[in-house]
């Protein structure tokens, strides 16, 4: 049988989650479902993370002023 394990989230986190579940889907089937619609199927190098922080990451400040908040 396998292990399981409770992890603690906010309602309100819970209830972004519910929106991507499809039917009666188990949370750990979305999860991993989600972990492998948007992660790479290898884990990237050292490197490789430090060139996607530098080219992907946009200060939430930034973010802020392109959304009119």
């Amino acid at each position: 049988m396998t292990k399981l394990t409770t992890i603690a989230l906010k309602p309100e986190t819970k209830k972004r989650l519910e929106r991507y579940r499809l039917d009666q889907e188990s949370y750990d089937n979305l999860v991993n479902r989600l972990l492998e619609e948007t992660l790479p199927r290898k884990p990237p190098t050292l490197h490789e993370l430090k060139e996607m922080r530098e080219d992907e990451y946009t200060p939430l400040e930034e973010v802020i002023k392109k959304l009119g908040l």
